[in-house]
């Protein structure tokens, strides 16, 4: 067995025990039977690309934590990877100084492709 699907087994059995998902909610979510999913954590088998999209989404895990195991531990390790999403305080836009207009106004030049030296 390669290094990929041992990692990939050791994965999907800790994610979903440490989600608290039986193997037979996994593998309704999944649309297969509970002897299939025990497959993937036995590695009689590997799910397909699409299977892994779902694996991600029902364990709210990036798609490269399947794709990858060998280099997540586990499901904080992987939840830890995500990138957080921070909205941008927009809130002092109107307030720029001058040289921070004359900077804006020299990108939008830059991207219309007329940026003066």
């Amino acid at each position: 067995m390669s290094d990929y699907y041992k990692a990939l087994r050791e994965m999907l059995r800790s994610v979903r025990l440490a989600c608290g998902f039986s193997q037979r909610a996994v593998a309704e979510a999944l649309g297969i039977t509970r002897s299939a999913y025990t497959y993937y954590e036995t590695g009689k088998t590997a799910p397909d690309i699409p299977a892994l999209l779902t694996l991600a989404s029902v364990f709210s895990l990036p798609a490269e934590a399947f794709l990858h195991p060998e280099d997540f531990a586990g499901l904080e390790s992987a939840r830890r990877r995500v990138p957080k999403r921070v909205e941008p305080d927009l809130s002092h836009i109107g307030n720029l100084r001058e040289e921070e207009k004359a900077l804006v106004a020299c990108f939008r030049a830059a991207q219309a492709g007329n940026c003066p030296k």
